[in-house]
């Protein structure tokens, strides 16, 4: 009988990368069972590593892709869209509306230090902005914002200079390089912080010894208070930031550095397998087509792209620029997979046309508004087989479903799929059935999809049935 452990260290290698990634648990307890698989499944303890513009972040980036055996398992590089906001960092009432008072509202019903520190900075608000102590018991919370304050100001000019010298861009595209397997490039704005736990208990630690308060009940308020600022916030329609700063340019971060990345790692030498912008709202679209310095070599840089994602989870109430996706898919011959998941009213043809894609074999289309030309131009574009498509809340903007039915028709299909269709003689294409009713008798009034069943469009589009569903 053949035992685990009398198989080659190749072998184990492929047997611990079969465990699910999401799952660490195993992998740990893999490397405790014995040496050999220890030196097995190492290397995948640390699949995704995020980077932000903080001297801390790059630092701990770096060192991660440099070990020699962590490294080797690192697949997937994460950059948070969040920024420190200068506004936030030159005016001190600023910070006090935005960050403050918002993170001591969250937590102040249970413990009067922090009601009193709320009262005081509402307070501060209503009318003494300059800074001047409102009486001498104020001095603690007027010291903790100092502090506070202080630090925000250091961790926004740290970015700065990171950004204008680019030293970020420079040193996350040395170090993708040197990844040995496929890079994937993952771009969003969920409201997480990336905050160093350790640096910051010390940091809370040095501030409450000085102000004599409780480091454990304060470090939380710290650690909101010290989180840059994601979109998620600045969308926000009960957050006031036009209200509060009228300068038009408040809304508009400096992200040109962060959308370099995939130029920069081509010219280090790398190569970006996977791209994809998971996004709480379209509004960070606006800049990604906007002042990009090295637009002209995008394309180039992304000729070895096999996938594309861009998710977009709130409507806008805008058409919005997608330039910058249209050139990182401007040449790519080798995208194998494409999903576009946009709630916005607005036209996305331009991602999608005039596009040759002989090796496209999964395509999701979701929100995303087409006319029935632009429909057909994108089908031209891919091969005669694809394994995977599905269409989602799809709007054809002009021409009817019939028609766009007869094109997708033209191609052959592994698993095809069209949900909640938007457009002209959108109701005929449907779902697979329609169950329900209130008795013998009674028409059909709840439509739902019968797992494993065809809708009559999907059976027409497969070639299941030659019976169009809208002319019949």
């Amino acid at each position: 009988m053949v035992h685990l452990l009398d198989l080659p260290d190749e072998l184990l290698i492929q047997i611990c990368g079969a465990f699910p990634q999401a799952d660490i648990s195993d992998i740990k307890s893999c490397r405790l069972s014995c040496q050999r698989l220890c030196a097995a499944s190492s290397h995948l303890l640390v699949p995704l590593v995020a980077v932000d513009c903080r001297k801390a972040s790059l630092e701990r980036f770096t060192e991660i892709l440099r070990h020699p055996t962590i490294s080797r398992g690192v697949r997937t590089v994460r950059v948070p869209i969040h920024s420190y906001r200068h506004e936030l960092s030159d005016l001190c009432a600023s910070f006090v509306k935005f960050v403050v008072e918002p993170a001591l509202h969250a937590r102040a019903a249970h413990d009067h230090h922090r009601r009193a520190a709320l009262c005081f900075f509402r307070r501060y608000l209503d009318g003494h902005g300059d800074g001047t102590p409102l009486e001498h018991d104020d001095s603690l919370w007027l010291r903790a914002l100092r502090l506070v304050h202080g630090e925000y100001q250091r961790l926004y000019r740290e970015q700065e200079a990171l950004r204008s010298e680019g030293t970020f861009v420079d040193t996350v595209a040395s170090a993708v390089a040197t990844m040995p397997r496929g890079t994937v490039l993952i771009y969003d704005d969920k409201p997480c912080s990336t905050l160093d736990v350790a640096s910051l208990q010390v940091l809370v630690r040095e501030h409450c010894r000085l102000l004599g308060l409780d480091p454990s009940a304060w470090r939380p308020i710290w650690y909101e208070m010290l989180s840059p600022t994601t979109w998620t916030d600045l969308v926000r329609d009960d957050f006031g930031w036009e209200a509060f700063a009228p300068d038009p340019a408040f809304q508009e971060p400096q992200m040109d550095f962060i959308l370099e990345l995939p130029g920069a790692i081509a010219r280090a030498g790398g190569q970006v397998h996977d791209m994809r912008f998971d996004l709480s709202c379209e509004t960070p679209l606006r800049h990604l087509g906007s002042g990009v310095a090295t637009r002209s070599h995008l394309a180039s840089a992304t000729q070895q792209l096999q996938a594309f994602t861009l998710i977009s989870h709130q409507p806008q109430t805008e058409t919005l620029s997608h330039d910058y996706a249209s050139s990182v898919l401007a040449r790519t011959p080798n995208l194998g997979c494409l999903r576009l998941d946009i709630a916005s009213p607005g036209s996305h043809p331009d991602i999608l046309v005039s596009r040759l894609w002989p090796r496209l074999q999964n395509i999701h289309l979701a929100g995303v508004q087409l006319t029935l030309p632009d429909l057909v131009a994108f089908l031209d574009g891919v091969p005669a087989y694809v394994e995977n498509m599905r269409l989602s809340s799809v709007h054809l903007m002009q021409g009817s479903w019939a028609d766009a039915l007869e094109a997708l028709r033209q191609k052959s299909y592994g698993s095809f799929t069209v949900e909640d269709p938007r457009g002209s003689e959108a109701e005929h294409v449907g779902v697979a059935f329609e169950t329900g009713g209130n008795g013998p008798g009674d028409r059909f009034v709840k439509r739902v999809r019968v797992p494993g069943c065809l809708s009559p469009a999907e059976a027409f589009v497969r070639r299941v049935t030659d019976t169009n569903p809208c002319q019949s």
